[in-house]
């Protein structure tokens, strides 16, 4: 492991990696616990990410459903990872209670920690689930008002992703709200997420672990397939109709542009040069796919959706 320093001064912790400090107000318990998941190299920006990835995800939604009126809402949130997103979940005013999972049991372990020593009362619920009990899910029908799955559709095993992703469905109450957010969009040209590579997503895991070598030799050279192509690798992504249930939209009601995801969010958010750039061209995109009724999103690079599910 690379060498670290951890200095506890009172209000705060100091990470010290390769030479840099990084600080933050989280317990030397759950930092330690933190690296030893992660290395330290990839540690410091969890110190960040309730802030940098909860207002930049969540913040469309809790306006939309703010101006929509909602409140007293059950949230299930599916992949909690390190709790960055509970933590911001915690500061919402429309948030009544949290239910989150993981199949990762070191993560499990950390949010635990955090619900304890944040006090994070809204959290009811932090369970480790493993990846065939994400098939059946321990919650009855219509349980959440609000489920949440930030980064989660394309680690999903092609073997079980249609199961799990119903099971999503399964428990979202009538009235209530899905959002599939930060997903890369298999349809784009360039995989955006993991390999890096024109068309990877598209190959048959062999080829596709064969161009990965090639193409990135200092990260995949000396990767062995069975790693390459091991559950949550992420690099095949997810297509827009992975992120819906086997019914289709059946029920539901495609919300993504009017809370400000879609082609909105990608156009707020743009913040390269080359992104920036390219503005106009995916501008023309969107409006095409809008005149022939499909989903602007399909031509955007990630996946940032959101449903409803119409009361009957």
């Amino acid at each position: 492991m690379t060498p670290f320093r951890l200095v506890d001064a009172g209000d705060r912790r100091i990470l010290t990696v390769d030479g840099c400090d990084y600080e933050t107000t989280y317990s030397a318990r759950v930092v330690r616990m933190l690296v030893e998941r992660k290395g330290p190299r990839r540690t410091p920006p969890y110190f960040t990410y309730k802030r940098a990835r909860g207002d930049h995800f969540l913040g469309p939604l809790f306006r939309y459903l703010d101006a929509c009126g909602q409140t007293s809402l059950s949230v299930l949130e599916i992949g909690c990872s390190f709790g960055h997103i509970t933590e911001y979940l915690q500061e919402r005013p429309a948030v009544k209670r949290i239910v989150a999972f993981d199949t990762d049991t070191a993560f499990v372990e950390m949010v635990r920690v955090k619900v304890d020593e944040l006090g994070l009362d809204k959290a009811a619920e932090v369970r480790h689930l493993d990846g065939e009990a994400t098939r059946r899910l321990p919650w009855p029908e219509g349980a959440f008002d609000l489920v949440l799955a930030v980064g989660v559709v394309e680690h999903l095993p092609a073997r079980l992703r249609r199961a799990q992703v119903d099971e999503y469905y399964r428990v979202l109450a009538p009235g209530g709200h899905l959002a599939v957010l930060d997903t890369p969009n298999r349809a784009f040209p360039l995989e955006t997420h993991s390999v890096g590579l024109p068309g990877v997503q598209w190959l048959p895991p062999r080829l596709a672990y064969h161009y990965a070598r090639l193409g990135r030799p200092r990260t995949y050279g000396a990767l062995a397939f069975e790693e390459f192509v091991t559950d949550g690798t992420g690099w095949t992504n997810a297509s827009w109709r992975d992120c819906l249930p086997s019914s289709g939209l059946a029920g539901l009601e495609d919300v993504t542009e009017q809370a400000g995801y879609g082609w909105r969010f990608f156009h707020d958010t743009a913040r390269s040069r080359t992104r920036k750039a390219l503005l106009p061209a995916f501008a023309v995109a969107c409006a095409a796919l809008r005149a022939a009724g499909r989903p602007p999103s399909l031509c955007l690079p990630y996946l940032n959706l959101l449903f409803h599910r119409v009361r009957t």
